[in-house]
């Protein structure tokens, strides 16, 4: 029978081979799902600051905005429209952290903690209280939490 004992232990040997070759392979497969919404992330942020820098009509309505000054009809959805698209941006970024696909530091550069940006304008907390129902629930919560927002 020690022929049979050879070939169960060349088994369990193959049988580890191959479990560490997928947990490799996981692993990185991991990594490239990681760099992959990394690289998202930066597109998505910088196309949204190009988007303002390269339009000065855009950029005065933003500068407006942050001054909290008041906005006409086509200004006013100028901005909602650009501070949609952070939010969008922002909430994405949460959601990915939620997952354990990116980093929460990511978080950071968008705004979530701290101040700056579209979200000190005195007209945000307004066009927040409207819109939040339209974001993921904890989503809400924690950027509520994290900006200091009534809710």
């Amino acid at each position: 029978m020690p022929g049979k004992s050879t070939r169960e232990v060349i088994a369990v040997i193959g049988v580890i081979l191959s479990l560490l070759f997928v947990g490799l392979e996981l692993r990185q497969n991991t990594t490239a799902v990681r760099a992959t919404a990394l690289n998202d992330l930066s597109t998505g942020s910088r196309d949204w600051v190009l988007a303002i820098a390269s339009n000065p009509e855009l950029a005065a309505v933003m500068a407006d905005w942050l001054a909290g000054e008041e906005l006409g009809r086509v200004e006013g959805l100028m901005a909602r429209s650009t501070v949609i698209a952070l939010l969008r941006n922002v909430e994405n970024v949460y959601l990915l952290v939620e997952a354990g696909a990116v980093d929460e530091s990511a978080l950071v550069s968008y705004g979530f903690g701290g101040s700056g940006g579209p979200f000190d304008s005195p007209l945000f907390a307004d066009y927040w209280a409207r819109v939040r129902h339209n974001y993921n629930p904890q989503f809400v919560l924690a950027f509520e939490a994290e900006r200091g927002l009534a809710n």
